[in-house]
């Protein structure tokens, strides 16, 4: 039987009294909701007695789950942002919005505010400054050939009969394929399509299932060839690491020029790179795919070396790699596990003040989080190549060192006391800025970054800026930071130039629930 809002609602409230514990005053329930499933977020039984208030956090995921499906068919939202307060006595109030406003996925996080929702940041790979490669392709067609038998050889080997490979693809195939990439495939792939059509899925090539033309180019068009976006929640904040060797790899996390021709079928491919970086060559063989959203894995120089890998033979026209294997580090204490080839630090809970020199071993740092301490002095900052800085700030610290910095997308700073934020001016890559943990900072000085396109702020920064019309120009996003409820996120995108006249409200009760 179809239900109605109310009806849902009025459900949904009646299961949440009656899990509800002794003492409780309301209950909230925080979320979004969409085709791909419902969460909660924050929220939870308000009871006065506990030491921290709250007690647990039901989950009627059913019920959310319909409200979803509900505002997706009635208002042709695919995505929503929902908060529904329960009471003892049955009472309820409901407010749904489209998927402009989503819950962060911390309970004191507050809300994420889209804007413009067609705006995506740019990644430094996708740019047209990216220096193109100006070395030859690696492959040699016949010698891929004979790397592919001698590999299908040992594949019958091991399973006790050849695979039996798909027909080959006509060279109107392949001519037709390179119309719609644009680009003319490496000449070894090129030969092994002329040879078969894919492995016909038997994952003959070292355990990889070698995948047929058609299925490359869907995979190029809808996954591959396009960057990765998972929202302004994580996206403000993204950075793509360099590959190793270094700037053989275009620095994002898709790009059509990307032709996935092998996976494991684990959501990773090896593709061949079409466009490399400046000291990579064309048709030199990549890992991309779902375990590598913060930057491509550099595989070989070409598919003929990677079949000379599988066969166990050396790549000649390898460039010298590291294999360091943790670019990215979780630490406690700034010490000898920082190499050069470290590119992303966290450092958590460490004695405060954190001194930063020991980042000079750090050459290619591009991130940096100091999680629950705090530093005095960002010095040692200015010479690295960091674009994304979460830094709590000592007494005596200031951004006075940050002057100027070149690389800077990404900043959020923490402090106590009143901070300077004229630096800011200064840096011609500062694109996203978390203010919300500096209460005191003038930021009427925002409205003179026109590049800026996300800012968090709590509540009162937020009515300040607003009230003295000091907005920045260019927002795209932006997060409200705190508890507020789903009605005050409304107010504020309001006042952001968002039409919210849409937004849904309902109060009732659970009587006559069925």
């Amino acid at each position: 039987m179809d239900l109605t809002v109310e009806q849902t609602a009025r459900r949904i409230t009646a299961e949440v009294v009656a899990m509800a514990p002794d003492g409780w005053e309301r209950c909230v329930l925080r979320g979004s909701g969409s085709r791909s499933g419902v969460g909660l977020s924050g929220g939870g039984y308000v009871v006065p007695s506990r030491t921290d208030g709250l007690f647990g956090l039901p989950f009627p995921h059913e019920g959310l789950a319909a409200l979803a499906s509900l505002f997706r068919d009635s208002h042709g939202w695919e995505s929503i942002a929902l908060e529904l307060t329960c009471y003892p006595s049955g009472a309820f109030d409901l407010v749904v919005f489209r998927g402009a406003l989503e819950p962060r996925s911390g309970r004191d996080d507050g809300w994420t505010m889209t804007l413009d929702p067609d705006f995506r940041p740019s990644e430094p790979g996708t740019t047209d400054s990216t220096k193109p490669s100006v070395l030859l392709p690696a492959g040699d067609p016949a010698e891929a050939v004979q790397r592919l038998r001698s590999l299908l050889r040992q594949h019958a080997e091991r399973h006790g009969a050849e695979p039996r490979l798909p027909a080959p693809v006509t060279e109107e195939q392949l001519a037709a394929a390179e119309r719609h990439l644009g680009r003319a495939l490496p000449a070894d792939l090129r030969a092994l399509y002329l040879e078969a059509n894919g492995d016909g899925g038997n994952e003959a090539l070292d355990d990889y299932a070698w995948l047929p033309l058609t299925a490359t180019l869907a995979e190029r068009d809808d996954y591959i060839g396009v960057p990765t976006w998972f929202g302004w929640e994580l996206g403000w904040q993204h950075v793509i690491l360099d590959a190793d060797p270094p700037n053989t790899v275009r620095r994002c996390s898709g790009h059509p020029g990307w032709l996935p021709f092998a996976t494991g079928y684990d959501g990773n491919f090896l593709a061949v790179d079409l466009a490399p970086a400046a000291d990579g060559r064309p048709g030199q063989v990549i890992e991309v795919g779902r375990d590598f959203n913060h930057g491509p894995r550099y595989v070989a120089s070409s598919v003929t070396a990677w079949l000379g890998q599988a066969l166990g033979r050396p790549d000649p026209h390898a460039p010298q790699q590291s294999h360091n294997d943790a670019p990215k580090l979780v630490v406690s204490t700034l010490d000898s596990r920082l190499t050069p080839a470290v590119q992303a630090i966290h450092l958590n809970d460490a004695p405060s003040p954190v001194d930063l020199t020991p980042l000079t071993a750090t050459p290619h740092l591009r991130r940096l989080h100091l999680n629950r301490c705090a530093t005095t002095d960002l010095t040692p900052l200015a010479a690295l190549p960091v674009e994304d800085l979460a830094v709590d700030l000592a007494p005596e610290a200031d951004l006075t060192p940050l002057t100027g910095h070149p690389h800077l997308a990404s900043l959020a700073v923490g402090s106590a006391t009143p901070t300077d934020l004229t630096p800011l001016r200064t840096l011609p890559a500062l694109r996203h800025l978390d203010l919300s943990r500096c209460p005191n900072a003038d930021l009427t000085l925002l409205a003179d970054l026109p590049g800026l396109h996300y800012l968090a702020l709590s509540t009162d920064q937020w009515q300040t800026l607003t009230a003295a019309d000091r907005l920045p120009a260019q927002l795209a996003a932006g997060r409200l930071a705190g508890t507020e409820p789903l009605s005050a996120a409304l107010d504020l995108l309001a006042a952001l130039g968002v039409d919210t006249s849409t937004a849904y409200r309902l109060s009732g009760t659970t009587e006559g629930a069925s």
